[in-house]
């Protein structure tokens, strides 16, 4: 039996405002940091690797999705949220908070999996 079987997943959103919005495309000029957190976001997942099957990773556009976005707190994309708490806007998130925040939602997946 695989050891998932009994764990929630862990879901990290990364809400971006370049590319497709709604009915138009934003250039990615426009915001260079949606591109670059998408792609750390991504890489301190893989570096995870064992933890990483725990992880599921979501690219919403920002405007297609402003209302969850704005609801989480995300007001200024790239917006980052982890199990529904946001991480960070704005900016590029660090990879070291990234990952532990990750790992400690990993965790606490773990730990209520084994308390049913």
């Amino acid at each position: 039996m695989a050891a998932t079987a009994n764990v929630d997943r862990v879901t990290v959103a990364v809400y971006p405002i370049a590319g497709k919005q709604l009915f138009f495309h934003v250039p990615d000029s426009v915001c260079h940091e949606c591109d670059l957190t998408v792609r750390t976001v991504e890489r301190v997942i893989d570096d995870l690797s064992s933890d990483g099957e725990y992880v599921k990773l979501e690219i919403k556009p920002w405007l297609n999705n402003i209302i969850q976005a704005l609801w989480r707190g995300g007001w200024h994309p790239p917006v980052v949220v982890i199990n529904g708490k946001l991480f960070s806007q704005g900016v590029v998130p660090q990879p070291g908070p990234l990952k532990a925040a990750i790992r400690r939602e990993i965790m606490g997946a773990r730990g209520a999996a084994r308390d049913f």
